[in-house]
C-alpha cells in the first residue's frame, strides 16, 4: 500500500462513510435484464492478513439496486487527496455479508431445475486472482450437487460428471490424472470431449468428491496476489439423462470456473511463458463477453430478426476453446434455449480499486437490457404473440384426443415460455393428463414446434391471411365422433397393444381384413367375422420419433389388441413417418 494512502487513510475511510450516490444507478438503463441471463456480484469480506496489514474497504454495495460502487482515492494537482467513486449497476449484488447459500438461491438455484428439465445451464464466475472465486464455485457446487441428488427434484434421472480444465488451446481431463483430451466437432456440428472420462454419481456425498478430486489436480501458481492463482479454465459439466421420456434430449449443467484476470503490476515479474499464459486467459475472457452478450442479444428477439441490429449479431464462438467447448450455449443455430448465470467475484480492498473497477465494468458489459416495447399483436400462427390465456385456449383445442389438460402443462407460462421449455420437460407435463401416451406427447411437443419456426417467416404474412389459413384448416379438420373400432379401413394406424415385454411392436397399418381373398363366400365371411386384421408393422427408426412402414413384415391383429388410432405423416426428404395430432 503507497505513502500517499496511508498518509489519507482516515480521510478516505470517512468519505466512504459519507458517500451519497447522486441519483438511482438503477434508473440508467431503459429497461430490465432479459432472463434467460442473470449477472451478479459478489464482493468478499477482507480477510485476517488484510485485516492485520490494515488493509481498508473500498466498495459501498447496494443489493436492494443491484449496484455497486467503487472508491478511489485520487491526489490532486495540488497535492490533497480526493474520493472519486464509480457506480456499476447489475441483475444483483452481494456483499460480505450475504452467504453462499444467498448466492446460491439469488442465481442459481433456477439453473438446476432447468437442467433437469433437459435444457442447457450454466454458471461462469470470474475475478482478479485472490478475489475468492474458487471457494465461491466450490460452495455453489456443493449446493448444486446436493439439490441434483437430493431426491426432492420429480422424475427419475441418472447423472453423470465430467470435469476438465482449458489450458491455453489444450484440454486435460481432471478425473483422469490430467490426461489430454481433444476438443472436436462431430459430423452434426456438435462440441465432442474425445477421451474425457464420465463418472455416475449415485449419492451427492459421491458427485461433490468426484467434484474435490477433478479440483486437486487442476493448475495453479503463485502470483503476487495469490500463492495458489489458478491459471487455467476449470469446467464441470454434469450431463442428466432422462428415463421417464424416450428420446428427450439430456439436460446439461455446466459450472465454469474461469481463471483468475491479472493486471499490468501483477504480472511485472513473470516470465516469457507466464506472460503467455495470462494472454491466452485475457484473450479467451474478451471472446466469452463477445458470445454472452451476443447470445443475450438474440433471445431478446426470440431468434427472429426483427431489426438491422438484430440481424447482424455474430456470436464468435469458434474463437477460443473454452467457447468452442460451450457450443451448445452459444450457437444461435441450435434449437434448445439455455440459461446462463455469470457471478464476478471482486475484492474489496481499497488497494485494488482499479481491478474491481475492471471487473464490475466487464460485467456491466455482459448485462444486455430488454427494451421497453409494445408487445406484438396477438396472432394465431405466432406462438410468442400468445398470452397465458391464448395459449391454453390453443391446447385444449390442438392437442388431439384426448387433449392434454392446460392447466398442466401451462400453469402460469405464456407462449414463448412454453416454447422455451425443454422437452424433456414438456413431455413430463404432458404425460400427468389421463390417458396421454408418450407418443402423443411428443407429438404434440413437435406441432407446437413446427408452428412456432413456421411463425419466424410468417411474420411477414398479413395476419388475416394467416388466421383465415388457420381456421379453414381447423374447419376442414373436424373430429370424429364414432369409436375408431367403428371406422377401421384399409390405410389406418393404430397403437397396438403389447403382448409381452420384449415385444417390440407399437404401431401397425391396416391393409385389409383376415379372409379378404378368400375364394370361398363362406369362409370368407366366416373368417371376416372374427374381426381380424392383417397388417403392416411399424417400427422406431434411428432419428428420434420417426417410424419405418414395414410392407414385408405383416402381423394378423385382432380388433380387442388394437387400443387407439394413431395419425402419422409421410416425410419425403427423411424417407420416415412422423406421428402427428
Amino acid at each position: 500500500m503507497d505513502a500517499f494512502f496511508q498518509e489519507n487513510r482516515d480521510f478516505y475511510i470517512n468519505q466512504v462513510a459519507a458517500f451519497k450516490p447522486s441519483r438511482d444507478h438503477s434508473k440508467d438503463d431503459g429497461g430490465e435484464s432479459g432472463g434467460d441471463t442473470s449477472i451478479a456480484a459478489r464482493v468478499r469480506p477482507l480477510l485476517p492478513r488484510e485485516i492485520e496489514e490494515n488493509e481498508a474497504f473500498g466498495i459501498t454495495v447496494r443489493p436492494q439496486s443491484g449496484c455497486a460502487d467503487v472508491h478511489e482515492l485520487r491526489r490532486k494537482v495540488n497535492g490533497q487527496p480526493a474520493l472519486s467513486s464509480s457506480s456499476f449497476r447489475l441483475d444483483k449484488v452481494y456483499g460480505p455479508d450475504q452467504t453462499s447459500e444467498d448466492v446460491y438461491n439469488g442465481i442459481v438455484a433456477p439453473l438446476v431445475p432447468w437442467a433437469w428439465g433437459g435444457g442447457i445451464s450454466t454458471l461462469f464466475a470470474y475475478g482478479q486472482t485472490g478475489s475468492g472465486k474458487t471457494y465461491s464455485v466450490s460452495e455453489l457446487e456443493r449446493l448444486a450437487a446436493a439439490e441434483l441428488m437430493g431426491g426432492n427434484l420429480e422424475g427419475n434421472r441418472d447423472v453423470y460428471i465430467c470435469a476438465f480444465e482449458l489450458v491455453g488451446k489444450e484440454a486435460f481431463d481432471l478425473l483422469n490424472d490430467r490426461r489430454k483430451i481433444v476438443v472436436m466437432e462431430d459430423a452434426f456440428g456438435e462440441s465432442q470431449l474425445v477421451g474425457a472420462v464420465e463418472e455416475k454419481p449415485i449419492t451427492a456425498e459421491e458427485l461433490i468428491s468426484h467434484i474435490e478430486r477433478s479440483m486437486s489436480f487442476r493448475k495453479s501458481a503463485p502470483t503476487s496476489k495469490n500463492d495458489s492463482s489458478s491459471r487455467s479454465h476449470a469446467v464441470c459439466r454434469i450431463r442428466i439423462v432422462n428415463k421417464d421420456v424416450v428420446d428427450a434430449p439430456d439436460g446439461l449443467l455446466f459450472l465454469v470456473d474461469l481463471a483468475g484476470s491479472e493486471v499490468d503490476r501483477d504480472i511485472k515479474e513473470h516470465n516469457k511463458d507466464r506472460m503467455k499464459e495470462t494472454r491466452d486467459i485475457n484473450m479467451s475472457l474478451s471472446t466469452l463477453k463477445d458470445c454472452i452478450r451476443g447470445r443475450a442479444m438474440w433471445n431478446m428477439t426470440d431468434g427472429v430478426a426483427t431489426n438491422k441490429r438484430a440481424m447482424n449479431v455474430h456470436v464468435p464462438f469458434r474463437s477460443s476453446v473454452l467457447t468452442k467447448v460451450l457450443k451448445h450455449v452459444f450457437d444461435l443455430k441450435g434449437d434448445r434455449y439455455c440459461k446462463t448465470a455469470v457471478l464476478a467475484c471482486v475484492k474489496p480492498n481499497a488497494a485494488d480499486a482499479g481491478p474491481s473497477k475492471n471487473t464490475l465494468r466487464y460485467a456491466e458489459l455482459l448485462r444486455v437490457t430488454v427494451p421497453k416495447t409494445k408487445p406484438a399483436p396477438y396472432n394465431i400462427n405466432i406462438p410468442s404473440t400468445w398470452s397465458h390465456q391464448s395459449l391454453k385456449e390453443w391446447i385444449e383445442k390442438n392437442s388431439g384426443s384426448p387433449a392434454v389438460s392446460s392447466s398442466i402443462l401451462a400453469p402460469t407460462e405464456n407462449g414463448v415460455q412454453l416454447c422455451k421449455l425443454p422437452k424433456g420437460e414438456f413431455v413430463s407435463r404432458c404425460l400427468k393428463t389421463p390417458n396421454i401416451s408418450p407418443e402423443h406427447a411428443r407429438a404434440f411437443y413437435d406441432k407446437l414446434w413446427r408452428l412456432h419456426i413456421d411463425s419466424r417467416t410468417a411474420r411477414s404474412a398479413a395476419p388475416s391471411e394467416v388466421s383465415s389459413a388457420i381456421a379453414s384448416e381447423d374447419e376442414a379438420s373436424q373430429k370424429p365422433t364414432a369409436p375408431f373400432q367403428e371406422r377401421l379401413q384399409t390405410g389406418m394406424i393404430v397403437r397396438v397393444r403389447r403382448q409381452w415385454k420384449a415385444d417390440s411392436l407399437q404401431h401397425a397399418m391396416i391393409l385389409c381384413p383376415e379372409g379378404a381373398f378368400e375364394n370361398d363366400p363362406e369362409k370368407r365371411e366366416e373368417s371376416m367375422g372374427k374381426k381380424r386384421y392383417i397388417c403392416a408393422q411399424i417400427f422406431g427408426a434411428v432419428m428420434a420419433d420417426a417410424y419405418n412402414l414395414s410392407m414385408e413384415s405383416k402381423k394378423v391383429i385382432a380388433v380387442e389388441d388394437m387400443e387407439a388410432e394413431v395419425s402419422m405423416e409421410w416425410d419425403a426428404p427423411t424417407r420416415y413417418w412422423f406421428m402427428t395430432i
